[in-house]
Order: structure tokens, then sequence, then C-alpha cells
């Protein structure tokens, strides 16, 4: 079974998931949950995965901050630019998140490590590509895709 056939049947069943078909100047994330809140916590997830490697020791800390957006796909832009932004200027990698709604956009809590405690696996993504950001619905619950600049 390929990932891509691992990714649609994990999609048909419903719950969460997550994947990154690999290209070769840039990185494609694919994530779902049966809601939105937890396809933006998966799409968070797949952004670490891509660089970090998953043996993680215990967070060190845990933050909280609001990410606001008009339209889901400039929410989720929003939500995995600021990630991209802790990390870079923070030394914040989130290792365990979680996303409610708020009225204006999300609340992301997220438990993080510093940089310096992880193995790194990739490349630091840089940002994210508003016009491939993509967001909805779907008869299991919600799917989105999103182009990351590394």
């Amino acid at each position: 079974m390929t990932t891509r056939d691992a990714g649609r049947i994990s999609r048909a069943r419903g719950g969460d998931g997550r994947r990154a078909p690999v290209h070769r100047a840039d990185l494609r994330i694919e994530a779902w949950g049966p809601t939105r809140e937890a396809c933006f916590a998966e799409a968070v997830r797949a952004l670490v995965d891509s660089f970090v490697r998953r043996t993680l020791p215990v967070p060190a800390s845990t933050v909280s901050y609001e990410v606001i957006g008009a339209g889901d796909a400039a929410l989720l832009v929003s939500v995995l630019g600021e990630v991209i932004t802790r990390i870079r200027r923070r030394n914040e990698v989130p290792v365990v998140t979680e996303v409610t709604a708020t009225p204006g956009g999300v609340l992301l809590r997220c438990e993080v490590l510093d940089t310096g405690a992880v193995l790194s696996s990739g490349v630091l993504p840089k940002g994210i590509s508003r016009p491939r950001a993509r967001i909805g619905p779907t008869e299991n619950g919600w799917f989105c895709s999103v182009r990351v600049d590394v």
C-alpha cells in the first residue's frame, strides 16, 4: 500500500490524519480530521513532522495564542505561518497542539520544546503559499492542503 492509498483509506474511514507528499522545491502538506479545528491541529503536526524526528523528549512548556483570518483558507495560512514564526524567532517547536474555535479565528494551545531539544530530519520551513492553501468539509470531516516554502 502506498502512502497515497493509506491516506485515502484513513480519510474514507474518518478520523484524524496527515501526510506530506514529496515535491522538489517545496513541501505539500495534506491533513484531515473530523472537525475544522482537528484538521488545523493535524496540519501543524504535519508541518513539524516535515523537519523533526518524532522521538521527542517531554515538552518543556505550554503556550497559547490566538490566530485570526478572514475565511478558512486564510486562517489555515495564518495558523501555519504563526507556527513557523514561533519556531524561527522564539525557538518554540509545537509537539502537541490543541485548536479551539474563537469568534475571530482559533486559539492554539501548544506544548512546546526548544529547537535545541529536537533532532532535525529535514529543512526548516520558511513560509506558506497563500494561493495554494485549501481547506473545506468532506463527507467524513475536514480536509486541507497547503504548500510550504522550504
